[in-house]
């Protein structure tokens, strides 16, 4: 089943994460649709991170169901997820520093495509690097395609970093405090990018920058103590007096 404009993409019902007598996520629901923009935020132990876990099936829930597309992938693995069309960045860089900016996409393009392997045909090889190219070219960062991801600055890795997720194709993308230790310029420069390459992915977000969550997100949910509080527009979470309290500090006692 494809997902059309308006459609949930993604469906998150009842979902619940314990370890042990902890618990960490409490009846989760939550649904995003194709194409849309959706911030994800809250105090620090909210369980933002579990749930991104949970999601992308680093984590298996401990009761409660996820589908995608209209399948149900609950108990799917990770890769299983990514070939379905789920990718996620964390807040720590994943790329490979010593290789070029181009290496780094054309391996995930061809890892997506083909798996795994050495062994690869000067064909596919080819078109992968030539998908790569295109990437970069979609950002203007051309220039930077032949050089070691290490010699950049922070804040190109962490725009690399999100490339090489995008190039992946995703049907649904969640950033993980995406704009973590940039400034205001790079944080700005870093979304535009996400827009502009991931045009029609379903996008999740994680960050505590508000001002960027409420400008670029078409609805934003509110996790508190693992408990999904609120899920509204921009304007409505704003007013939202959960919301407020819970960015107040209030109520902090689990750690995700």
């Amino acid at each position: 089943m494809i997902a059309t404009p308006n459609d949930p993409i993604l469906a998150i019902e009842n979902v619940g994460k314990a370890f042990g007598a902890l618990k960490v996520l409490t009846d989760v629901n939550l649904t995003v649709n194709a194409g849309e923009f959706v911030g994800l935020i809250g105090p620090n132990g909210a369980g933002k991170t579990t749930l991104f876990n949970v999601v992308t099936g680093f984590l298996t829930p401990s009761h409660g169901k996820i589908s995608f597309a209209g399948g149900d992938i609950t108990h799917a693995k990770p890769h299983q997820r990514v070939r379905a069309g789920i990718v996620r960045t964390f807040q720590k860089s994943m790329v490979f520093p010593d290789l070029t900016v181009l290496e780094n996409l054309a391996l995930a393009i061809r890892a997506l495509e083909h798996g795994y392997g050495w062994w690869r045909s000067a064909k596919q090889i080819a078109l992968a690097d030539a998908q790569a190219l295109d990437v970069l070219g979609r950002v203007g960062m051309q220039s930077h395609a032949y050089k070691a991801v290490s010699s950049l600055s922070y804040g190109e890795q962490r725009i690399v970093d999100v490339l090489v997720s995008l190039a992946m194709k995703p049907r649904m993308l969640l950033l993980d405090e995406p704009t973590a230790g940039l400034s205001k310029a790079e944080g700005d420069h870093l979304i535009e990018v996400i827009r502009a390459t991931g045009t029609g992915t379903s996008i999740i977000l994680v960050a505590h920058d508000l001002d960027i969550v409420f400008s670029v997100c078409d609805r934003v949910a509110v996790l508190d103590l693992g408990k999904m509080i609120a899920c509204d527009t921009p304007a409505a979470i704003r007013a939202h007096e959960g919301a407020q309290a819970a960015y107040l500090g209030k109520n902090k006692e689990v750690s995700a």
